[in-house]
């Protein structure tokens, strides 16, 4: 591999050079913040030599560099040049706003006019909107990368602007002299950008540009595991036409998973497909599994099955997402693990919904496997937050592994059957499964519990059949001890007891408001709402009424209701 290195200016390095982005690289994704604090670092270093890094690229022709690493520098240099330009047009400096350009887009051997910069991700918004010093004339559709363009260029044309208008509104000199001062503080900015120094290394081929864009970046310093993973397939899969598969199946993977309203991280969903089809890693650790294990020969079957996994593994947490109204028994499970912030299952849940897409699993099998999923965590998880020895994990991977293995039915429901043997094997103790569910409580002061709360009077109020009145959605908690009698934290641990709520619909919230118990008695039965005998019996809501309550619902819970 040969190697060489030069110092550079940003001015030499755009100069007499066409960069391509080429097809393994991410799209511009520097945030706001990350634009601002180089406009930062900036001001911070004006007329002064600053270095901003190493810039990786490798040779195409004689004067085109494809870019392995510094994409996002380039870029944003390029777009704050974009922006000088802009500001020196409005100054009534065509001649600088010119000389700016020349490095934004230059002719080529046959006169042509090519720009500096050529990127097909966000084509055609860079080059119309941002790089064209003239009026758009191509029509282009504002999508996620050119977002990220546009918010970048406003900030800078915003920071520009108010520096500007500093100058053009000193009201101690003509406005000619002002104009003169504002004119010469922009050529002082852009002077300071195109003295930024970088170390230019360049390669000879684009072999030598994926081992070097690998070894970069594997350490995380720049990209994400799914950078990586698109990287390793981009090497793999050459694109035979116009179409880049690669670049495609792999966007779609991105869209599917970062157009979710759940915050999913799509690194997370590469680590939980691998563990459900093959072995448990670590997320550190499956880069290098799947660089053993994908080649040549298998990298399009391999890529195919991340695209359909990311769908499947999407709806695992966003449960509004392809689960039918007929299915809703299985997104409120998934739903309740949400409530109970565990993530352990997914590789096995990934390879049950996968299974069952695939029509090797039916409906009724699927349910009730995530439900004693559901039932184990609620106790494990939500109720005792017990620690796992480290198996819980690997115990959902096998089990994943299992149930993409199988080929029949009868396989899965074996794995299955298999699974809930060793989720009951762990059910916690039921001495520290009613410690655990004393300390669920909701109160104003003591809210962090409120969704695990309405999900277990929702569950309970099923159970007892209690006649919900209206959508169950809009139901509300209400203590029957009001928050008001509370008059300290001890209070508040009772009143916020599961013994000490109930959930109602928001007219009978309402009409329930402060009043004593026996008053709030009446009016619940009025709306059609059944108390438990405890509380029917009781003449007055004391502290150790409630404990008893809490503990016969703590015992309907882990002998019925949340029974594997």
């Amino acid at each position: 591999m040969k190697i060489e290195s030069q110092d550079k200016r940003v001015d030499e390095l755009l100069k007499g050079n066409i960069f391509l982005i080429p097809r393994f690289q991410r799209e511009y994704s520097w945030e706001p913040d990350h634009v601002s604090e180089f406009w930062d670092d900036i001001m911070d270093n004006m007329t002064e030599p600053y270095f901003i890094g190493a810039m990786v690229v490798y040779k195409i022709e004689r004067s085109t560099l494809a870019v392995v690493d510094g994409q996002q520098r380039l870029t944003t240099i390029t777009i704050l040049l974009c922006a000088m330009r802009e500001a020196f047009k409005k100054l009534g400096r065509p001649e600088l706003a010119d000389g700016l350009q020349a490095y934004i887009e230059q002719k080529d051997r046959e006169n042509k006019t090519v720009y500096v910069l050529k990127t097909e991700s966000s084509f055609p918004f860079l080059q119309e909107e941002i790089l064209k010093s003239d009026d758009a004339e191509v029509p282009f559709e504002i999508g996620r990368e050119e977002e990220a363009i546009k918010k970048a260029y406003n900030i800078f044309k915003e920071r520009i602007g108010q520096n500007l208008a500093e100058y053009l509104s000193n009201k101690e000199q003509t406005a000619e002299d002002n104009s003169k001062d504002a004119a010469d503080w922009l050529s002082m900015l852009r002077d300071t950008v195109f003295d930024l120094n970088l170390i230019l290394v360049t390669l000879d081929n684009e072999d030598d540009a994926y081992l070097i864009f690998e070894t970069l970046n594997t350490r995380g310093k720049d990209l994400a595991l799914a950078d990586l993973l698109r990287n390793h397939f981009a090497k793999l899969i050459k694109a035979a036409s116009e179409v880049d598969q690669v670049k495609q199946k792999w966007g779609k993977v991105h869209d599917t998973i970062k157009s979710s309203p759940v915050q999913l991280d799509p690194d997370t969903f590469i680590v939980h497909s691998w563990q459900s089809r093959y072995d448990f890693a670590t997320k550190a650790k499956v880069f290098h599994k799947v660089k053993d294990t994908v080649n040549k020969k298998n990298a399009k079957s391999h890529l195919n099955r991340f695209v359909s996994d990311a769908e499947q593994w999407r709806s695992i947490f966003d449960t509004d997402y392809l689960w039918s109204k007929s299915e809703k028994e299985a997104s409120r499970s998934l739903a309740a693990l949400r409530t109970f912030k565990v993530v352990q299952p997914a590789p096995g849940i990934l390879s049950l919904v996968r299974a069952y897409r695939d029509k090797q699993i039916k409906y009724r099998a699927l349910r009730n496997a995530l439900s004693n999923i559901e039932k184990f965590h609620f106790s494990f998880n939500a109720i005792t937050s017990s620690r796992s020895s480290g198996g819980i994990s690997g115990m959902y991977s096998s089990f994943g592994r299992s149930i993409f293995e199988t080929t029949d039915s009868s396989g899965a429901a074996q794995a299955i059957a298999e699974l809930v043997g060793k989720l009951r094997d762990r059910e916690v103790p039921d001495i520290e499964f009613d410690a655990g569910f004393q300390q669920v409580i909701y109160t104003s002061k003591h809210s962090s519990q409120k969704a695990l709360v309405q999900y277990i009077l929702k569950k309970v109020a099923i159970h007892e059949g209690q006649p919900f009145r209206g959508d169950t959605e809009d139901l509300t908690i209400e203590h029957l001890l009001p928050q008001s009698s509370s008059k300290n934290d001890e209070d508040h641990e009772t009143i916020g007891q599961i013994g000490n709520l109930v959930l109602v619909d928001s007219k009978t919230n309402e009409k329930l408001s402060t009043n004593d118990f026996k008053e709030k008695k009446l009016i619940l039965k009025e709306h059609g709402y059944k108390l438990p005998e405890i509380l029917e019996n009781a003449e007055a809501l004391t502290p150790e009424v409630i404990l008893a309550n809490t503990k016969r619902i703590s015992e309907l819970a882990r002998t019925i209701i949340w029974k594997i």
